[in-house]
């Protein structure tokens, strides 16, 4: 993600770093305003979306898109950065196209970020829902349960993200033998005698 941060343009480089950090929709991210970000409990409220071939506010994909997510360090700082050197909208939208108008989808997501693929040297598949992915994976590579991370990302239920990312869960056998030897305190070198079940 760093070498696509790198490539793109410097007003849209937060915007990477704040979908990838996130797990925000396209339209969740280009609605995001500073009202809904909390740099003092270090939290965001994901309220709004732009639709696809709009610049109005409209609610969430669905009743559990609406919802709040963690604040990550790399994000704040990002943002900071970024309201400093590009003001907001008037309407609190953070990211603004160089006319202080809110990003299209097409525009941001087919012209500004492709073009930030290719100069990165990236595959061409790579489209701004991978930033999604992203969040999801790391989210699941560092331990968080399916539950936590549907909920992150605004989904119905854990269903969806099992069955997209369930691969991604790392070292599933060897923390199934760990959780059973410790609750059978079966540390190595302990004599069979003295394990006992907890």
């Amino acid at each position: 993600m760093r070498a696509l941060a790198d490539a793109i343009p410097a007003r849209n480089r937060a915007m990477v770093v704040t979908q990838a950090g996130l797990g925000l929709r396209l339209g969740e991210l280009l609605a995001l305003r500073v009202q809904d970000v909390d740099f003092a409990s270090r939290l965001v409220r994901i309220e709004w979306q732009f639709a696809p071939q709009s610049k109005v506010r409209t609610e969430p994909k669905t009743p559990r898109s609406r919802r709040t997510v963690p604040l990550p360090q790399v994000v704040a700082d990002a943002v900071r950065a970024h309201m400093t050197q590009f003001s907001p909208a008037d309407d609190g939208t953070i990211f603004t196209t160089r006319f202080a108008g809110p990003y299209r989808h097409d525009y941001y997501g087919t012209l500004i970020f492709g073009a930030a693929v290719r100069k990165a040297g990236l595959p061409r598949s790579i489209t701004t829902h991978d930033l999604r992915h992203h969040y999801a994976s790391v989210l699941l590579m560092q331990g968080e349960s399916v539950i936590t991370v549907a909920e992150r990302l605004g989904h119905e239920n854990a269903t969806l993200v099992l069955s997209t990312y369930g691969h991604l869960m790392p070292d599933s056998e060897e923390r199934t033998r760990r959780a059973v030897d410790e609750a059978w305190d079966c540390a190595p070198g302990v004599p069979q005698s003295e394990r006992t079940p907890s």
